[in-house]
């Protein structure tokens, strides 16, 4: 026989919802999983998703970033945004440098396009290999 404490049951399981599984980029299971906090890798949509039912429930941030894995802070600055995934940022077009040649390092000063920031990296790398050999 299995005896448990009066009041020490399991809490009742939260589902995100009864019949969908799956919503463009939104896993319902994963998210259900998160929502009962078992470890689950979850995406930055579902994160959010997640987040944003808890908070519905009426959850207090401090729960809802432990089941996330996540600051107390993350879970408020979506709650500010209106649970909007952030804006990723693309790589900033490249300065045009005019006819000027690319130095020997494959970067010229102030160039922000992906050869010139790869010259650069692999630059520093053997200039590091270098310290380190000698």
């Amino acid at each position: 026989m299995i005896a448990t404490r009066p009041g020490a049951a399991s809490p009742a399981r939260m589902y995100p919802s009864t019949t969908a599984t799956f919503d463009g980029d939104l896993d319902y299971i994963a998210i259900e999983h998160a929502m009962n906090g078992e470890p689950v890798a979850l995406t930055p949509a579902e994160g959010i998703e997640t987040a944003r039912q808890l908070d519905a429930r009426g959850m207090s941030y401090r729960e809802i970033s432990r089941r996330l894995d996540c600051d107390r802070a993350t879970v408020t600055a979506w709650r500010n945004s209106g649970w909007k995934a952030p804006a990723t940022t693309a790589d900033p077009d490249p300065i045009d440098i005019g006819a000027a040649q690319h130095g020997r390092s494959g970067y010229s000063k102030g160039c922000r396009c992906r050869t010139c920031k790869d010259g650069a990296s692999a630059a520093k790398r053997a200039a590091k290999a270098r310290l380190q050999a000698a």
